[in-house]
């Protein structure tokens, strides 16, 4: 088993982060079935946990599609630069605060003793 390695960097840090796999030789000349929705997953998770950045699917799709490309070629280490936002600024869609619903009392204005200062006002019954 031969241990390779991807390592994302979101640009903007200067911290990386890593995520690796074993692979057998059958895995190495094949590696794109390696990938299962399973271990995209895992990668997906891993790395967000890490970075503390959200990785959308387009993200992921392509940190597989360089990392498959690199095992091709017989590369065991593979990085990627990636604009990837935070995960808070991500979630911040999926908040759902209902809040205070019930409308206050409608408190009816005592206009009867209002006077006025300069001048007159119009008369308040209609």
């Amino acid at each position: 088993m031969v241990k390779y390695t991807f390592s994302l960097r979101v640009k903007g840090l200067d911290e990386q982060y890593m995520y690796s796999l074993d692979l057998n030789p059958t895995q190495e000349n094949m590696p794109e079935q390696v990938f299962t929705s399973e271990i995209r997953e895992n990668l997906r998770i891993s790395l967000q946990n890490k970075s503390l950045c959200a990785i959308k699917d387009n993200h992921l799709y392509q940190i597989i599609q360089t990392w498959i490309e690199d095992i091709k070629e017989g590369y065991r280490d593979s990085s990627l630069t990636l604009n990837l936002p935070l995960l808070i600024e991500s979630n911040i869609d999926k908040l759902n605060e209902p809040g205070f619903q019930e409308l206050p009392a409608v408190i009816s204005p005592d206009l009867f003793n209002i006077e006025p200062i300069l001048g007159m006002l119009p008369p308040l019954n209609f």
